[in-house]
């Protein structure tokens, strides 16, 4: 299954499911999904990313570029 993670001016960013990580989000105990976009590179979910998507969208950016 794939999902879009990510639109900006027209381009996305979309993910094959079986590239994703699963766990235990770092900041709330939640199995799902995670990406290493928490304010400290934390494994973290989409509810807790969403929280503080301006941090969220950073380290996205950062991620992408292997700045992470």
């Amino acid at each position: 299954m794939t999902k879009k993670l990510f639109e900006k001016k027209g381009k996305a960013i979309i993910m094959d499911r079986r590239e994703a990580w699963d766990g235990i989000c770092e900041l709330c105990g939640k199995a799902d999904d995670l990406r290493p976009y928490g304010p400290n590179n934390e494994m973290i979910c989409y509810d807790c990313g969403m929280k503080d998507e301006a941090t969220t969208a950073r380290k996205f950016e950062e991620f992408m570029r292997g700045q992470a």
